[in-house]
């Protein structure tokens, strides 16, 4: 790869790193107020699980950022800007959840969306070990993982990921939000054909493996 290769490589970095970055003060802000108007847990099983939720969201954007800045380089990527357009929005749509109004807290509610977020998210860190330095935002060839969580799922990340977006929505629970979930949702999609298309093409152990395997569950899809 040359310099000017890395060089492009690192200034694409920068723009999630940075929107990452924005997030995870705004949740670790977002965490100190809620403790700040409530220093004294007792019994309260709604403070509980909404604490809960929040922590696991900043683990989550901290062991992404991790992965993110050290990843390898890619040996494949596409040329044109569909598949990057098609990541971006997939990636970054669903944050816009994070920038409405959270519904009242509710026990029932708030401890749903903790058990979403809390498996979604911790299944998303094993994925993300699995993927250590592969791991990539843009539909992009950096290596190919078949082992661990990946063995007989092509994309266990994203169904982590929904998982916890949907424990997120919860958070949020308005029909107002709702049409930021079904975009986003279509963009993950459209993200997986790209991604499984460069993969074909720079491996070609590729084939084999998704015949073997579901693209999200087994034996479903």
């Amino acid at each position: 790869m040359t310099n000017a290769e890395k060089i492009y490589d690192a200034v694409m970095r920068l723009p999630y790193v940075a929107f990452l970055s924005f997030f995870l003060i705004r949740e670790l802000s977002g965490i100190r107020t809620l403790v700040a108007f409530h220093p004294y847990v007792g019994g309260d099983w709604s403070f509980v699980m909404a604490l809960a939720t929040r922590v696991s969201v900043v683990i989550f954007f901290s062991v992404m950022l991790s992965f993110f800045i050290s990843r390898f380089r890619p040996i494949s990527k596409y040329s044109n800007w569909n598949p990057k357009i098609t990541a971006l929005l997939g990636t970054l749509f669903t944050y816009l959840l994070l920038l409405t109004p959270r519904a009242p807290a509710d026990a029932f509610w708030n401890s749903l969306s903790t058990l979403l977020v809390l498996v979604g998210c911790t299944t998303a860190i094993l994925v993300m070990v699995d993927l250590g330095r592969s791991l990539s935002i843009m539909p992009e060839a950096r290596k190919l993982v078949t082992s661990g969580l990946y063995r007989r799922i092509r994309h266990p990340l994203y169904l982590a990921e929904e998982i916890a977006i949907i424990g997120f929505y919860l958070q949020f629970r308005s029909w107002q939000t709702m049409p930021i979930l079904v975009v986003h949702f279509y963009f993950q999609i459209r993200r997986m054909d790209w991604e499984e298309s460069i993969l074909a093409k720079a491996f070609p152990a590729y084939a084999e493996y998704k015949q073997r395997t579901y693209r999200l569950f087994p034996r479903l899809y």
